[in-house]
Formats: structure tokens, sequence, C-alpha cells
């Protein structure tokens, strides 16, 4: 059935207003990145750069060590990833074949989890973290990135591996699979684009995460996220947009360029989890 133009109209203006709000934001933070200091608050307000300049991002390399906020990015940020995939997938399996009382009522604490605000947990593992004096080690950061990641990333992939047709696994298990290869072998190149999402979006989450590392690391090791905190101020009523922002941009990129690249993958997977059997 063909669409009324008026309902048309509708649909592509209530988008262009969806990516309107979402986009603008990003936009004035790269344009903010890009104009001169002493441009930032003139007037009549220019939403494309007038005079783009570099040296916003010069001086920020001269007031933050912005190797090093990459470095531990990269780090916390891949093993965090990558360890909280494996658990999710290993975990889903067993959840999803699950039979017995104790197993899903373990599932049901752990998706119940979510619900438990961060901050009423915070006092406590800062504690017991500086008792075992782990504190501000990439140990850390990964265990506990990693602890925020499980309940969400085993919803989702357990709630995947349940559509999955029992005919798979059987036709594995009868030419003699076990267990480990029905997963690794079978069962997640049919999840590759639930796997890809959660991967996306941990990696966001990775990158935006701000009060975890804010608590738990002071000196040693430094993420993307607090390094705008450590952008020095000449008093406490002038804050540095021009740095900040240019720091921002930098966040931005790797965000952009992953989701980019998977693109594809979340898009087919959109409709990969109503499989019937």
């Amino acid at each position: 059935m063909k669409r009324h133009p008026i309902k048309t109209l509708g649909v592509w203006f209530l988008a262009a207003v969806t990516v309107a709000v979402i986009v603008f934001p990003v936009w004035w933070i790269v344009l903010s990145s890009i104009t001169p200091k002493d441009q930032l608050f003139q007037t009549p307000i220019h939403y494309f750069p007038v005079h783009p300049t570099l040296e916003n991002y010069r001086g920020l390399l001269e007031k933050v060590n912005l190797s090093s906020l990459i470095r531990d990015t990269a780090v916390v940020t891949f093993f965090a990833m990558s360890l909280s995939l494996l658990i999710c997938l290993l975990a889903a399996y067993g959840f999803s074949h699950a039979r017995s009382k104790g197993i899903k009522a373990a599932y049901a604490l752990l998706i119940g989890s979510t619900f438990l605000p961060m901050i009423s947990t915070i006092l406590p593992m800062f504690e017991l973290f500086s008792w075992l004096k782990l504190c501000d080690t990439y140990f850390v950061l990964i265990l506990l990135y990693t602890n925020n990641f499980i309940p969400f990333t085993s919803l989702i992939l357990v709630s995947f591996m349940n559509q999955l047709p029992a005919s798979l696994e059987e036709a594995a298990r009868v030419d003699g699979a076990g267990a480990m290869t029905v997963i690794f072998r079978i069962l997640l190149p049919v999840m590759k684009p639930a796997v890809t999402t959660m991967a996306i979006i941990n990696f966001i989450l990775c990158i935006n995460e701000f009060i975890t590392p804010l608590i738990f690391t002071t000196s040693k090791v430094s993420m993307l996220s607090v390094g705008i905190t450590m952008i020095p101020r000449l008093n406490q009523y002038q804050v540095p947009w021009d740095n900040i922002s240019a720091l921002a941009t930098i966040m931005l990129v790797p965000i952009v360029l992953f989701v980019c690249l998977f693109e594809k993958n979340i898009m087919s997977g959109l409709m990969a989890g109503s499989i019937k059997q």
C-alpha cells in the first residue's frame, strides 16, 4: 500500500528534526574546536567556520599528556570490551540452555543488578580496592568496566541465542562437536550481528565513562573522559572551552569510526533475531 504524501512528508520532517537535535551538539563541539578562542562567544553566531585554526589542539597538547590518555583509554577499552563479550557469550549459552531453577534465579539476579544505582556501590568498591592496593591500575578499570557491561550484554546475547533454531546445535552435536566448538564455530558466526552491536555499545560506554576513572584513578592511569578535568584553568570563572572542545572532538573520532566500520553488521542484525524454528 502506498503511503499518503502528507504522512510521508511528516515522517521525513520528524526524521530531519531528530537528526538535527542529535547532530547539532556534535557539530557545535567540532566547530568550537577549530574556532579561535577569542571568537567562541562572538555575536552574531557563526554556524560554519570563518577562521578555522588548529591552535586549540596545539594548546591542548601543551597542557595535557594526550598520548598517555589515548594509550590508557585504548588498553582499558580493548581488554574490557573483549573480556565482557567473551564472558557474556559463554554465560549466554549456559543461561539459554538452563533447566535448573538455580541458574534461572542467578540470571534473574544478574539482570536485576542493573536496577542498582552504580553510585551506591562506589564507596564499598573503593574501600575494597584501596585495601587491595589496586586503585590507579589498569586492572581495576578493566575489572570495573567489565562488571558494568556484563548484565546488559548478557541480556542481549541470551535473548538473541534463545531465538536461534535448535537444529544448528543438534547437527553439530551429531557430528561430535563439544560445547566450545558449538559456541565458537556454530553459534558465534550466526550471532555476529548481536555481538558486533554489543561491542559498539560497550566501546562507546568505555569512551564516555567518567565516574569510575575519576574515583578509582589518580595519576598512573588516566582516561580521555577524565582528561577534560586535567586541563588547567586560569581561575574558577574562566573555563578553557577551546581546549575542552578539542579533546571532546578527539573522543568523538574513534566512536564515529567504530560505528561506521561496523554499521553493516548492525543493520544486518536488525531482523536476524526473528529467526524461527
